[in-house]
């Protein structure tokens, strides 16, 4: 009977998702130091702000993500709009500058008392294929557009959900923390909204993370900062979470991202979209 719940829940992942309106230039046509800002084509005025089409704060850059003008210290905006939804590799093949080459995913699993089972990954963030992560479609309102992402537990490990583990799905972006990094804070704040977790009834969790990991002592978590996202309502709000990196995190990981923790193939999805990341002195 379980296993006839995920057709169900994806029927159901076509649920709603701020469109990433970036924000403009500071001054005059283009900005200051052209197209996108004071640091060229999406500068610091946020990723893929243009200025505007001549306004000081730009027709069509103050409102939105990112601001009036774009947020000082933006490193990562994404809303999901331009991605492929029907390609299974929308999300893994989804590059960044800063961020690497796309989504990445990981898989956690324990016994119902915490006990530690095992994990796997990192592998590239599937698109709707059952497990961890995809591109919904018309999930949200104008600010969030057409497309929107949803993050679940991974339904395709069937040996655990079947024994009854749990097993968290992890859903993330991540670098290296660099000396330009310390003293700073990361701010990640997102649009969500309930999906089918728990729909009708489950012990199925999700949060959103910044997390820290040590390599040079076997990816040991130095940081685990979440925003609890299981019991969203109904509705797109914003929210976000927050990390102040010192200076013993520089060459250490850091991630951002969604998970999602169910067993017996209980429902576990919610949606996300317009993402930002912000690093910058408090």
């Amino acid at each position: 009977m379980k296993k006839i719940l995920i057709p169900i829940l994806f029927a159901l992942l076509a649920l709603n998702g701020c469109s990433d309106d970036g924000g403009g230039g500071t001054a005059g046509t283009g900005g200051t130091a052209g197209t996108g800002g004071t640091a060229g084509t999406g500068g610091t005025a946020g990723t893929g702000g243009t200025g505007g089409t001549g306004g000081t704060a730009g027709t069509g850059g103050s409102a939105g993500t990112g601001g009036t003008g774009g947020v000082p210290g933006t490193e990562y905006v994404e809303d999901f709009e331009s991605l492929d939804q029907a390609s299974a590799t929308a999300l893994g093949d989804d590059p960044h500058p800063d961020w690497g080459v796309g989504w990445l995913v990981f898989g956690n699993v324990t016994e119902p008392d915490g006990t530690f089972v095992g994990n796997y990954g990192a592998f590239p963030a599937p698109n709707n294929t059952g497990a961890f992560s995809g591109i919904a479609l018309d999930q949200g309102g104008i600010p969030q557009g057409a497309q929107q992402l949803v993050i679940i537990s991974d339904y395709n490990n069937r040996t655990q959900q079947e024994a009854g583990n749990l097993v968290e799905a992890s859903t993330y972006r991540e670098r290296t923390i660099t000396a330009d990094d310390v003293g700073k804070t990361m701010t990640f704040s997102f649009d969500a909204k309930r999906g089918n977790i728990n729909d009708p009834t489950g012990d199925s969790t999700a949060l959103a993370f910044i997390k820290t990991l040590d390599p040079d002592n076997s990816f040991a978590t130095t940081n685990f900062e979440t925003f609890d996202t299981t019991n969203l309502p109904d509705t797109w709000m914003r929210y976000d979470v927050s990390l102040a990196i010192d200076a013993g995190l520089e060459g250490q990981l850091i991630q951002f991202g969604f998970s999602a923790t169910a067993t017996n193939d209980e429902p576990s999805g919610v949606f996300y979209d317009n993402l930002l990341v912000v690093t910058a002195a408090p």
